[in-house]
């Protein structure tokens, strides 16, 4: 298998909607697995709806910075799928909190077994295809310092760089979006464990995982 890692930064604000939330936007802590594939898959410049990296990435993420988590009050237009009208209607809306994050900044490793999409992928994040975003259209973010590697599996690991499976100490608990069953069904992770920036979990007991150069890291 071959890796890629970079430094993924948010000039701004972000925010990384839980699907669930509704009068409140509330943002996850870290960004989605789902919503990491989608924006490879945009500097890849493939379509809205094409889920072909489900199967061929493997992620791991390692913050490197605590967000400011910042409320701002938004309007928020409610609009529904219906029939064409010829006069123009009036759309409710209403006022919502919204949950920002400010100040992100994340460390990205990305597994890949098919050595074309490898190709792909390093190309695609050094010259995307479109202006690259996480989050929400207008959250534009940075990239920078890409690597590529030829990754070592061990099952010897003792501490890992970034989220890990299960509960650990001095972690934040959280479970992500992790794939689409279709276009409106989301699988989730198990419980995963946030780590502070720049903070390795320490683990009891020996666990597998891949490392980039001298990192171990858990891959989902």
């Amino acid at each position: 298998m071959k890796g890629i890692t970079f430094i993924l930064e948010c000039p701004y604000f972000c925010c990384f909607r839980r699907p669930t939330s509704t009068s409140t936007m509330i943002t996850y802590p870290v960004i989605p697995l789902t919503t990491l594939r989608g924006f490879v898959a945009n500097a890849m410049g493939l379509q809205r709806n094409d889920f072909v990296l489900q199967d061929k990435m493997r992620i791991g993420i390692a913050p490197l910075s605590s967000p400011f988590v910042f409320t701002e009050l938004a309007k928020i237009l409610k609009l529904k799928e219906g029939e064409k009208r010829d006069r123009p209607q009036i759309y409710p809306s209403s006022p919502m909190y919204k949950e920002l994050l400010i100040n992100v900044s994340m460390k990205i490793y990305l597994g890949i077994e098919d050595g074309n999409y490898f190709d792909f992928i390093i190309n695609a994040l050094n010259n995307p295809a479109r202006p690259l975003y996480i989050g929400q259209s207008d959250d534009m973010v940075v990239i920078s310092d890409i690597k590529g590697f030829d990754m070592v599996k061990k099952d010897t690991a003792l501490s890992l760089m970034g989220i890990a499976l299960g509960i650990h100490n001095d972690c934040e608990l959280v479970k992500l979006p992790y794939r689409f069953k279709d276009l409106s069904t989301l699988e989730y992770t198990s419980v995963l464990s946030i780590p502070k920036p720049n903070n390795p979990i320490t683990l009891k007991n020996p666990a597998e995982c891949y490392y980039f150069g001298d990192e171990g890291v858990q891959l989902l």
